[in-house]
């Protein structure tokens, strides 16, 4: 799918989201991360925007949200109004690429990490690779998480 940028934004009141609830043991299952990441690439093949958000419980302290979403840079969807015409030329299709999100205290010094899962183009075929490397993304988000608590309750 590629989008202009002001085709993106009209198109994000439509987008698709689904929310769950889970714990830092499930949100690294693979069962658990290819149900985001097929809901988000159904939506896709149907011609919508699509957002996966888990309410990860952490086993201290705050949860940590993680979401899998549709963006034309690495911008969290709730943010696209930042995508004006000074980030992109506004008349040209850029494609729709899926992003990993993690926000939460604790995380890091912003409180936000967002890397690029996938290119459009890589979104088909099988899902095997792409929940590896979610896995390993979301293990890393994690582990940060809980050892920036850990280094906070030390002081």
């Amino acid at each position: 799918m590629e989008l202009t940028v002001n085709d993106y934004l009209t198109q994000l009141d439509k987008a698709k989201t689904q929310t769950d609830t889970t714990d830092a043991a499930q949100i690294q299952q693979a069962a658990t991360l290819t149900k985001g990441l097929q809901f988000v690439i159904d939506q896709l093949d149907a011609g919508y925007l699509a957002r996966y958000v888990w309410q990860v419980a952490m086993p201290s302290g705050d949860s940590l949200e993680v979401a899998l979403e549709t963006n034309l840079i690495n911008i969290p969807m709730q943010e696209a109004m930042r995508l004006d015409p000074k980030l992109l030329e506004g008349a040209d299709a850029k494609p729709v690429n899926l992003y990993l999100v993690a926000t939460g205290t604790d995380l890091n010094a912003s409180g936000l990490r967002i890397d690029e899962l996938a290119a459009a183009d890589e979104l088909n075929g099988s899902t095997t690779a792409l929940t590896e490397k979610m896995q390993a993304w979301v293990t890393k988000q994690l582990a940060q998480t809980n050892e920036n608590r850990a280094a906070k309750a030390a002081e």
